[in-house]
């Protein structure tokens, strides 16, 4: 943090003029700030920046975390601690609470008893990060359609989720925007405990099975790039690790764990402040780090670029420097059949683009060793500035086509090995991890762009790839044809279209929030069936043999939540529907790209299930 953010933070602790709500003057003062060093963002110039309407729903205490020492940080350098204040008093119409207050929770009576089984969903993608849940019996073709919603649980004063759940029989865990780590009921939604991380918990939990003297841990990362291990039964920290030495890196992706090691991608808020001139645009690398699980310790770092340096000044005078970004958005895959884990990167942020940006890349799982790139997109070199063409923008000029989706490692149905990669260009490849990567095949799936074509995941149960497009129109010049938003079945072997759905924008026009029907989120399979979840808010599963709508529902509106707090759904983004156990499990609300927030946990289950 630096000195100017310290002293910030001294500020917001010792002051105690707690503004009252009449005071005008506080309010006028916000309103001026936030127009002076916010509104260009988020008055829609800025796609990612959520809305005013969505900033409006937001507690105070989340609009000056973000200002002191968060994603807004550099808008928040010029401001005191009670300046802060005023701006989040403008924007919410609430005063930041002056002690902790205990938020709308409902504890389970009896202990936590751990109770796994054959169809829990124990980390973010499984197997190869397929996505594909191959103990389910349950769920099928012929009861589908009576699925229906069992709880709901409301994350108290959130607008978005990001952490994908994972379930076993006896409980579900999930992170949270205020870094609240839940263990809740399975069967009910009740809470068994809470945990309590530094940041905003982005990616999915693992649950990682130990042996008597260890004991089932819980892995996972926050915003502020910290690893984290803790007790899977009482939520009690057994260590904290910070994984990288930027200022900005982060953890947006969902942990994985070995025997020994835990894998943690690292990505950065970096392309954020690139958008100021001022900024002396880029210094951070992505990388993948490998924690020795016993005690947290670093075993070894392996950066997505060299070390940046010195490259020229912009055109306002400011110092630039390169090569930088490639960040790890998603979780790393395992391979170990060849003993390496597979990680996908993004854009470079400064020139010069590297080969290593758009890419696979496999690593030595002993010490990270980089075995082979298999780079998808050359030549993108993509920050904020490129949006407003401002100073800071590099000379390559996008096309921001980075792989937020994991890769998927899949043992097709002739017995060979294939590695996926999906990027926002629309463009799916298939690649050979025993030819050091070497693209087998490639199919344009999506018409891509900046929020196109593949984003958070695809799944396959070895027959067929099944892979979600976005889509969403932005204006992105470097698309290729019409729109397909929707979900679309491929032969692995081939890359050949086995089955397309594109979906028809049934949002109502003249909301306050953006709605389009494409797929964005991860989705998933399991016993012939298809579940993804659209930015329209509608969770679908479709007939994995033909692409067939067999049921939905629409998630955007309000809930009646097992814990009491307010409860409202929205676009479903990022993360997946999750399949254990006869049920399907999805998050609800996003408030990001001006899109639908929410803050629920909803659990559905067939009838034979529920009344039992």
């Amino acid at each position: 943090m630096s000195l100017h953010s310290m002293s910030a933070a001294i500020l917001l602790l010792c002051c105690s003029n707690i503004l009252a709500a009449s005071d005008g003057s506080a309010v006028a003062e916000g309103e001026r700030l936030f127009n002076q060093q916010c509104q260009f963002c988020h008055n829609g110039l800025v796609p990612e920046a959520p809305t005013i309407e969505a900033l409006k729903l937001y507690p105070p205490e989340r609009v000056i975390d973000a200002l002191n020492g968060g994603v807004m940080s550099t808008a928040g350098l010029p401001l005191s601690g009670q300046q802060m204040k005023n701006v989040a008093y403008y924007l919410t119409g609430k005063q930041p609470k002056t002690a902790n207050t205990q938020p709308s929770l409902n504890f389970c009576s009896g202990a936590l008893q751990e109770n796994n089984n054959d169809a829990s969903w124990l980390s973010w993608g499984g197997f190869g990060n397929q996505r594909f849940q191959a103990n389910e019996h349950t769920l099928t073709r012929d009861n589908i359609s009576t699925l229906r919603l069992e709880w709901a649980f409301a994350f108290p004063e959130t607008t978005r989720i990001r952490s994908q759940p994972i379930v076993t029989a006896s409980h579900t865990y999930i992170g949270s925007q205020d870094g609240t780590v839940y263990a809740l009921d399975t069967q009910s939604g009740c809470v068994h405990w809470t945990f309590q991380a530094d940041a905003e918990v982005r990616g999915s939990l693992q649950l990682h099975e130990g042996n008597s003297a260890v004991g089932n841990r819980l892995l996972f990362g926050d915003f502020k790039a910290n690893a984290y291990s803790i007790d899977a039964v009482t939520g009690k920290l057994h260590w904290k690790t910070r994984v990288h030495e930027h200022e900005l890196a982060t953890i947006t992706g969902a942990v994985v764990a070995d025997t020994n090691r835990l894998y943690v991608p690292v990505s950065s808020s970096e392309v954020v402040p690139a958008g100021q001139d001022s900024y002396p645009c880029c210094s951070f690398r992505g990388a993948l780090a490998a924690l020795t699980l016993r005690d947290g310790s670093i075993d070894w770092i392996t950066y997505t670029t060299p070390k940046p340096v010195p490259t020229g000044t912009n055109s306002a005078g400011t110092q630039q420097y390169g090569p930088s970004g490639a960040p790890v958005w998603s979780g790393p895959t395992l391979d170990d059949k060849r003993g390496v884990v597979m990680i996908t990167t993004g854009q470079n942020y400064s020139s010069p683009a590297t080969g290593t940006s758009d890419a696979v890349i496999a690593l030595d799982k002993k010490d990270g060793t980089i075995k082979w790139v298999s780079q998808l997109t050359a030549r993108d070199a993509w920050n904020g500035a490129c949006a407003r063409q401002r100073a800071n923008c590099p000379a390559e000029n996008g096309p921001d086509f980075d792989i937020g989706a994991a890769a998927v490692l899949v043992e097709t149905g002739k017995g060979r090995d294939l590695v996926f990669a999906g990027q926002k260009s629309g463009m799916v490849a298939a690649m050979d991890p025993n030819d050091n990567g070497e693209i087998v095949w490639k199919q344009r799936v999506g018409r891509g762009g900046t929020m196109g074509g593949v984003h958070w995941g695809m799944s396959s149960d070895g027959i067929r790839l099944y892979v979600g497009i976005s889509d969403v129109p932005t204006g992105n010049k470097y698309t290729v044809g019409e729109a397909q938003p929707g979900v679309h079945a491929l032969d692995p072997t081939t890359g050949d279209f086995l089955w397309r759905t594109v979906l028809k924008n049934s949002c109502k026009p003249g909301g306050k929030f953006a709605c389009f029907s494409g797929i964005s989120a991860a989705i998933s399979s399991a016993n012939g069936l298809v579940f993804a979840g659209g930015l329209d808010g509608i969770l679908r599963a479709y007939d994995a043999s033909d692409g067939d709508l067999l049921w939905s529902y629409n998630t955007s509106r309000d809930f009646e939540s097992v814990n009491g707090a307010p409860a409202l759904g929205g676009a479903i983004e990022s993360d997946g529907p999750v399949i254990a156990n006869g049920r399907v499990f999805v998050t609800s609300g996003y408030d990001k790209w001006a899109e639908m927030p929410g803050n629920v946990l909803l659990s559905f289950g067939v009838p034979a299930r529920s009344e039992k």
